[in-house]
């Protein structure tokens, strides 16, 4: 393109963090505000899936995200109603893929150590409590409207990336509805100290129970440290949904053993997309495109692969090996990849979860249990995390891809659950 490419990222979260470092790291001259005063350490992801791991893995981010974090290999499910266990161990496709393991690690402690790689680099900013006020753009640049300590700043980049979360100021400056819903529960994200590993719990698990369903999983390195995520009443205040905290641990915790609650936070999730991901030369990714429920660990693992996607596409236009029509890739493909595969499963994920109807139960844990037996279905089910990668650009995309897409029958999405409900390309060329 002839010069160095200037990008704003606005807000500090795992895919702006990981957008921010991979453009600088291919030359861009890089700037990242966040109107807090550090990286929030409330309780969020902390499950990294395999394809996550590649994009961290090709970034050259892995080696170190695996000196603080913790490997898990296997998940379990357990089913309240008849008291059975499931299991599955990523480690029967070690012979598929190189990141045949969950890594565990806080998503604020990934942040810390991408940022002290981020300002190590040439031509990078970062700037704490500063805010997004607005923007005005033309074919050429951006002119943005920021507010820091020191009051008002104007500033013109190339290119803005929004990654400023579920209510982002970019979405709306940009005038880009929010589609979907939001679910009436409140979920609870709990960091507490207490020994499930002597309850032969795995690093990863779910609880499918209607009223007492949880999500619970290791959180780093620290000995008995633990994530549990579950439902409260939206009506409660967050005082009342704390102060019940002693009483639903009491209902699924698994051995009336000591713990130590760390910390608490409440959050209401939802199912959305915006409506689209690029206007001009700025840009949606993570939560600011898209935000789902936790279950099953699809926002943060989508989340990445937006920023691994833009990177691939952006330095592809820095370097002269793509047209401009490469960004307009990147927004095609990350709302197709959310509405078609990582918004269904989500929802899915959630409804096993929480499932009330037992006849529904007991077929769910029947097809758990069958996947299990069948070799392939799990080898299958267990690769299938790698749809959320996406497709590789092609100048002819719009020829090949879009035109085949639309081709479908009734002309709609195809939406696809991962597990063993797709039928997910068993290959060696995921590695």
């Amino acid at each position: 393109m002839g010069n160095q490419q200037s990008v704003l990222i606005v807000g500090a979260g795992p895919a702006g963090v990981v957008t921010a470092f991979g453009l600088a790291r291919a030359g861009a001259r890089v700037t990242i505000i966040d109107r807090e005063s550090d990286v929030v350490d409330s309780p969020r992801a902390c499950v990294y899936l395999p394809s996550t791991l590649l994009a961290l893995d090709e970034l050259g981010l892995l080696a170190d995200a695996t000196m603080q974090g913790a490997r898990g290999y296997e998940f379990k499910q357990r089913f309240k109603l008849t008291g059975h266990i499931a299991r599955m161990d990523h480690r029967v496709v070690s012979d598929l893929t190189p990141y045949a393991y969950t890594l565990h690690l806080g998503q604020h402690q990934l942040a810390h150590m991408i940022l002290r790689h981020f300002q190590a680099l040439p031509g990078t900013q970062l700037l704490w409590n500063t805010s997004f006020e607005g923007l005005t753009q033309d074919p050429d640049r951006v002119s943005v409207q920021l507010r820091g300590p020191n009051g008002v700043l104007r500033q013109d980049f190339d290119w803005v990336v929004g990654a400023d979360g579920a209510r982002s100021s970019v979405r709306r400056a940009i005038g880009v509805e929010f589609e979907g819903f939001t679910w009436p529960e409140t979920f609870m994200a709990t960091n507490v100290y207490y020994d499930f590993e002597a309850c032969g719990f795995a690093y990863s698990n779910m609880v499918a129970d209607a009223a007492n369903w949880q999500v619970i999983a290791k959180i780093d390195r620290q000995d008995h440290f633990w994530r549990i995520a579950y439902g409260e009443d939206s009506e409660l205040s967050e005082e009342e949904r704390r102060a019940r905290i002693p009483m639903r641990y009491n209902s699924f915790l698994p051995e009336p053993k000591p713990y130590q609650l760390e910390r608490a936070n409440s959050y209401r999730v939802h199912q959305r997309s915006a409506s689209s991901y690029r206007v001009g030369r700025v840009f949606l990714a993570g939560d600011a495109a898209h935000a789902t429920n936790p279950i099953g660990g699809m926002g943060f693992t989508s989340g990445v692969q937006d920023a691994r996607t833009f990177i691939q596409c952006l330095s592809a236009l820095m370097k002269d090996e793509a047209g401009e029509d490469v960004l307009d890739w990147y927004a095609y493909e990350r709302r197709r990849i959310f509405l078609e595969i990582a918004n269904p499963s989500a929802i899915e994920f959630k409804r096993r979860t929480q499932e009330s109807d037992p006849q529904k139960r007991l077929q769910d844990e029947a097809n758990f249990f069958r996947m299990m037996e069948d070799p392939e279905m799990m080898r299958g089910a267990l690769m299938s995390i790698f749809a959320l990668v996406g497709r590789p650009y092609r100048p002819d995309w719009q020829q090949v891809y879009l035109a085949a897409d639309r081709a479908r029958p009734e002309g709609g999405p195809v939406k696809m659950v991962l597990g063993a409900d797709v039928a997910a390309r068993i290959s060696r060329e995921i590695e």
